[in-house]
């Protein structure tokens, strides 16, 4: 019988990510167990927590991931759309609606995961720190857009900008009857932009 190659820790940490993913794609996070990774990828239960400790660093660890992915594809789409500030923003919205409704399991357990006791601040910061990213590249235009706003009003504005999105997304998801239908999903989301950037810029004080 021929022998299994020996990974490295690197590697190992790399195929219960991606065991991780196809499960939560297929089955949603209430199937993720050790035991199931540990057969997809060939180890032992063992060998999964010498990686991560618990599920939830695993998990918290793939969270991450996946806000590296969306802010990846909004910064593309960002960069793509630079000329007109508004399209970009609207661009925007429906790239994080459209990554939603095709990520459905790996997105919404970003947010509805919740963590117990034993994650420590510096992985809630971790998190953190890939939403501020993701909030950034609606911040950039709406910069654009009011450069005589102070930056803390612009980072407030893209905060509630994405987080109004964000909760059209959440509703989809959830079936909620009063949320966006899949075809409209986009639809809401650019109606939001555009009343939320007619509103902001309202409030500017006359040249």
């Amino acid at each position: 019988m021929a022998r299994r190659r020996k990974h490295s820790l690197t590697e190992i940490k790399d195929m219960i990510l991606d065991s991780a993913e196809e499960i939560i794609t297929r089955d949603g996070v209430d199937k993720l167990t050790a035991r199931q990774i540990a057969g997809d990828i060939g180890y032992t239960v063992g060998s999964i927590y010498m990686v991560f400790p618990s599920m939830t660093h695993l998990i918290t660890h793939f969270n991450a991931s996946t806000l590296d992915n969306v802010a990846a594809r909004l910064t593309l789409v960002r960069e793509q759309e630079a000329e007109n500030k508004e399209q970009c923003l609207e661009e925007l919205a429906k790239a994080y609606l459209n990554y939603a409704s095709r990520n459905i399991n790996r997105w919404q357990i970003v947010f509805d995961y919740r963590t117990p006791g034993n994650v420590s601040p510096v992985d809630i910061d971790w998190l953190q720190q890939r939403i501020d990213v993701i909030t950034r590249q609606f911040a950039i235009p709406l910069h654009q857009l009011a450069p005589q706003r102070p930056e803390p009003e612009i980072t407030l504005a893209a905060r509630s900008l994405w987080a109004g999105i964000h909760g059209i997304g959440m509703l989809f998801l959830i079936g909620k009857p009063i949320a966006a239908t899949p075809d409209h999903l986009n639809d809401s989301g650019i109606l939001l932009v555009r009343n939320f950037i007619r509103g902001w810029l309202a409030e500017l004080p006359a040249q």
